[in-house]
């Protein structure tokens, strides 16, 4: 069977699969490249940099800190004001997160089961604000946990609400298709206090675009896990360390999940991260689900292990991982350790060599949008 007909086998496969399933997403921030950058190591570095004994000189690990910091801040955070903003690079991918969602929709839309409702979970670890922005634009119904219009306040309790609309006419009555978007990580259009959680326009990054203009102090670190301490001689004092303490301050008050192993350090945030943990465990634990994986690369313990675990404990979960490439499945599939792996329910959707890379697009092109029409078909 060559290349094709294998690829026309998994989309029969999808589509019967798709139609009886519970549907979930696990997206991570492959997605947005390249406008985006991916974290690389950064985790690691900073990661490293804690059990780095640096208490006698403080000033060195704020400096380092704050390059790593600024690292992220200029590679993925500062660019979502341009998002807001109808910026065209970001325009290109966004129309790929529309593209995506609409396909889905009505994928949902149209399945044929009344069994099952009209929605589909999507989980992320992206901070990003793609997937608010393209649901809107394309006048799709979500749930993002929060509710209300003049102060909108997030609550578990807001997910997984059903939507039905009556016709004018004859009181025909349709449920209409819903995605619930959990964002695992925080979200930089969150903005946390001691007892909730609130809708910001990316208030703290508008704050550090504004007001930060670090000129001096900071070095540069490249993705090398050697690289801190390759460093840390290069690292100089400087007369004036007020930007670069106002940096830190305010970044370290984004409600989001900052890429260090020891996660978030806010209470509140705390409590809601491991809730939505939760919530993604329980809905990998249901009968007949699908769940699909698109630029995650499991680097992120906590969901490795609870994806793992449901694999081996639910033997009517499929799993696909669709990867960039085959290097970039192999590695995905070393990480897993699938020898260990109860069921035969992960499947590798991957390019190969005659095929491009699997980018955002690529996906829409060869799985989404073919799924779409072969379901509407029926």
């Amino acid at each position: 069977m060559d290349s094709e007909e294998l690829h026309s086998k998994l989309l029969i496969d999808l589509k019967e699969t798709i139609q009886d399933c519970n549907i979930n997403f696990l997206v991570g921030s492959g997605l947005s490249r390249p406008y985006l950058k991916t974290l690389g190591n950064i985790e690691i570095l900073l990661t490293e940099l804690d059990r780095l004994d640096l208490s006698s000189e403080p000033n060195k690990l704020k400096t380092l800190k704050a390059s790593l910091y600024k690292k992220y801040y200029d590679g993925v955070i500062e660019k979502n004001l341009l998002v807001m903003h109808n910026d065209s690079d970001a325009d290109k991918v966004l129309e790929n997160y529309k593209e995506f969602l609409r396909c889905i929709n009505i994928i949902l839309l149209k399945r044929k089961t009344t069994l099952l409702n009209k929605q589909a979970n999507v989980f992320t670890t992206n901070i990003d604000i793609f997937f608010e922005k393209a649901l809107e634009d394309a006048s799709l119904e979500f749930n993002d946990g929060f509710k209300g219009r003049f102060n909108p306040t997030f609550s578990l309790s807001n997910f997984k609400k059903s939507y039905f609309k009556k016709s004018l006419h004859y009181d025909n009555t349709s449920e209409i298709p819903v995605f619930n978007l959990l964002k695992v990580h925080g979200s930089l259009n969150w903005r946390a206090t001691e007892n909730e959680i609130t809708l910001s326009k990316l208030s703290i990054v508008n704050r550090i675009q504004q007001k930060v203009n670090i000129t001096e102090g900071l070095v540069d670190i490249d993705d090398s896990i050697k690289s801190i301490k390759e460093v840390i001689d290069d690292v100089e004092e400087i007369d004036d360390y007020s930007q670069i303490d106002y940096f830190l301050n305010l970044y370290e008050k984004l409600p989001i999940v900052n890429p260090t192993k020891e996660k978030f350090k806010h209470t509140l945030l705390n409590h809601t991260y491991y809730e939505l943990l939760r919530i993604y465990s329980n809905e990998l634990e249901k009968e007949n689900t699908i769940l699909f994986v698109l630029g995650f690369s499991f680097a992120d313990e906590h969901i490795k292990e609870i994806t793992f675990r449901a694999l081996n404990s639910n033997p009517t979960m499929i799993c696909y991982i669709v990867a960039y490439d085959e290097t970039a499945k192999d590695e995905i599939e070393s990480s897993l350790d699938l020898g260990k792996l109860r069921y035969d329910n992960i499947r590798f959707i991957y390019p190969n060599e005659d095929e491009s890379e699997y980018t955002f697009s690529e996906i829409n092109k060869r799985i989404f949008c073919p799924l779409k029409d072969s379901v509407s078909k029926i």
